[in-house]
């Protein structure tokens, strides 16, 4: 008795397993931006931004210009996650705007001052999205840094918090 229930107990997981992987497959498929199943998320985002026209930097290009002096950090992250860690002179530009009102959070910015958006990591998309939406009302010096905040902490890019 206990040999046939061992033998029914095998074909159920992998109906199981059959049945999960067809799901993520599905939900994976329905995204506005599908999760690649083994490609590299760094390369797809930049990838993405280039197609969109927005320049990339990687973390040691960002800390070269914060150096430099010459762009102006944008955080695209939510307030919150500004105030505990982010990049020294960094302006908060929460993504969130997007639906209820970036106009009057850009409107004192040159549209021709070189800027660097960044967000939390390579699964964050904000900053791109803000990037875009920031290129549809006239910004012509725009970057994104993909590996965003996560990058910048990976290369001993300097922190401040508020």
């Amino acid at each position: 008795m206990l040999q046939s229930v061992r033998r029914l107990w095998w074909p159920q997981v992998l109906l199981l397993l059959a049945i999960s992987i067809m799901a993520a497959w599905i939900v994976n498929v329905g995204r506005p931006e599908p999760l690649p199943w083994w490609a590299d998320f760094t390369a797809r985002k930049v990838e993405e931004s280039v197609r969109a026209g927005i320049t990339v930097l990687t973390p040691e290009e960002a800390r070269a210009a914060l150096s430099s002096g010459e762009r102006l950090f944008v955080d695209a992250r939510d307030p919150d996650e500004f105030a505990t860690g982010h990049i020294p002179g960094a302006l908060n530009i929460p993504a969130e705007l997007l639906a209820t009102g970036l106009d009057d959070a850009v409107s004192g910015l040159a549209k021709d001052k070189p800027m660097l958006l960044y967000c939390g990591g390579i699964s964050c998309s904000k900053s791109r999205e803000l990037a875009e939406a920031m290129k549809d009302m006239g910004f012509t010096a725009l970057a994104v840094m993909p590996e965003g905040i996560e990058g910048w902490q990976a290369v001993g890019g300097p922190m401040e918090a508020k």
